[in-house]
């Protein structure tokens, strides 16, 4: 097969509408878990203080579980002892969410 056919057969033979075209890029696996944390922190940002977000290093997820990784000990074992309550508060907006683990 010659490059031209072969770059022809790789290509979409419909034209897409851009709604079209936005909810396929946005359905990527990839995309949505860039989406999803980006998402995540912001809720992290509404539901705690400025002095716990300084001490919180990363976010993600992991097979629907959320890691919040924080630079204090004794930080971490508070957050540790209300997990419920801010469990709580992230499953309101992030229903997929299993479980929540400060690490």
């Amino acid at each position: 097969m010659t490059k031209e056919k072969l770059m022809k057969s790789k290509r979409k033979s419909k034209l897409l509408s851009i709604k079209d075209l936005t909810s396929e890029l946005y359905s990527s696996d990839k995309m949505k878990k860039g989406i999803n944390e980006v998402e995540l922190t912001n809720t992290w940002n509404k539901i705690t203080s400025k002095q716990i977000q300084s001490r919180t290093k990363k976010l993600f997820i992991k097979e629907n579980k959320l890691y919040i990784k924080v630079s204090s000990a004794p930080l971490r074992n508070e957050l540790s002892n209300n997990r419920k309550i801010l469990f709580e508060k992230f499953k309101e907006e992030h229903k997929y969410l299993l479980e929540i683990y400060f690490i």
